[in-house]
């Protein structure tokens, strides 16, 4: 595979499978990166594309999500409803960052505000999000 792509990684025509959306990688990702740069198995152009993602500042995007820091506004929001911030902070790990990243890519703050509602009237009733 790494031959496959070291040939054709120029060509117009290829199908790239990208593990992260948006330019915003995950923590796993960013784990991946380090072992293969370690081992020297990193290409220019993906050094390039990390460079890249850095300097726009979504290399860090995500740190809070991945180290599972709730914003001050959502625990704000939860504390006031009787029992929710208790269950919020009782999910799983997984289900919290899949929550915690749905909040942080909101792209107006009226859906930030909504979204954070949504969690609210879950929390309280001792519900996930669906899909988390």
């Amino acid at each position: 595979m790494r031959k496959w792509l070291h040939e054709n990684y120029l060509n117009s025509n290829s199908v790239w499978l990208v593990t992260f959306k948006k330019s915003e990688p995950a923590k796993s990702y960013k784990e991946r990166v380090a072992k293969l740069t370690e081992e020297g198995k990193m290409h220019e152009s993906g050094l390039k594309s990390i460079a890249d993602s850095k300097s726009s500042g979504l290399w860090n995007f995500m740190d809070d999500v991945d180290n599972l820091i709730v914003p001050k506004d959502l625990k704000q929001a939860l504390l006031q409803k009787n029992d929710a911030y208790e269950f919020f902070i009782s999910i799983n790990d997984s289900s919290k960052r899949f929550v915690l990243r749905w909040l942080k890519i909101a792209k107006t703050e009226k859906t930030r505000l909504k979204r954070i509602n949504q969690l609210i009237e879950l929390s309280a009733k001792g519900e996930k999000l669906k899909g988390s």
